[in-house]
């Protein structure tokens, strides 16, 4: 049995490969992209893409394939691409709404903080009918800064009105967990499919999950 501390209060939600089982929506719309212009996807850019926002993955992808499309256009196909599977297709990860609900009733307050747009976070979270067991959802663009930065966290924490001390981080990124971790806050990792992040989060998280279902066991959130 996997254990909370008594002393948290709230939780910092990732969404993306943490509330969402969305690991491979962004390298099949690339892929669909690319396969519109005959061009061979080539795996290892997933590795390349996984930390950069969106803008700047659409410029890498112009960049290394040499594609004549304005960077409004790939942004644009590739935005609807991904409308179309965040709206109608991504599932949560095993276990979440069960995890919600047993937050819920130990007062535990929980809200997203994420690197994509707010479109497609709210469309994907509202179509899986959890937006509103969620105090608010924050992006890294209204922040100002990606996830290498602690700034979204530290805003999270003062909008839902808990101490750093008091908030628990669950994240997937590797990258975003050593930020949170740094910053003081404590860290659940969260297994998204990909083994060598797997391997990292062990590295910086207080602790890992395969499954949310592993917080669902009775008195497992205190």
């Amino acid at each position: 049995m996997i254990n909370l501390p008594q002393t948290i209060k709230a939780i910092i939600m990732d969404v993306d490969g943490t509330l969402l089982d969305s690991l491979s929506v962004w390298a099949d719309a690339d892929r669909e992209f690319l396969a519109k212009r005959n061009i061979a996807y080539d795996p290892q850019v997933s590795q390349a893409l996984k930390s950069l926002h969106f803008v700047s993955a659409s410029q890498y992808l112009i960049d290394y394939y040499s594609l004549t499309d304005s960077l409004e256009t790939v942004c644009g196909e590739i935005a609807d691409i991904v409308r179309q599977r965040y709206f109608h297709e991504i599932p949560l990860k095993e276990g979440v709404l069960e995890f919600i609900e047993q937050c819920r009733r130990n007062d535990i307050c929980l809200c997203a903080a994420t690197s994509n747009s707010r479109e497609l976070a709210e469309g994907a979270l509202s179509a899986n009918g959890i937006i509103n067991s969620l105090r608010f959802v924050i992006t890294s663009d209204e922040v100002g800064s990606d996830k290498s930065s602690p700034d979204i966290f530290l805003k999270c924490a003062e909008r839902l009105g808990a101490g750093i001390s008091q908030t628990a981080v669950f994240e997937d990124s590797p990258h975003a967990a050593y930020t949170a971790k740094e910053a003081g806050f404590y860290v659940v990792g969260v297994n998204n499919g990909d083994s060598g992040d797997f391997s990292k989060l062990s590295e910086y998280a207080d602790f890992c999950i395969d499954s949310f279902s592993e917080l669902c066991k009775e008195n497992s959130v205190v």
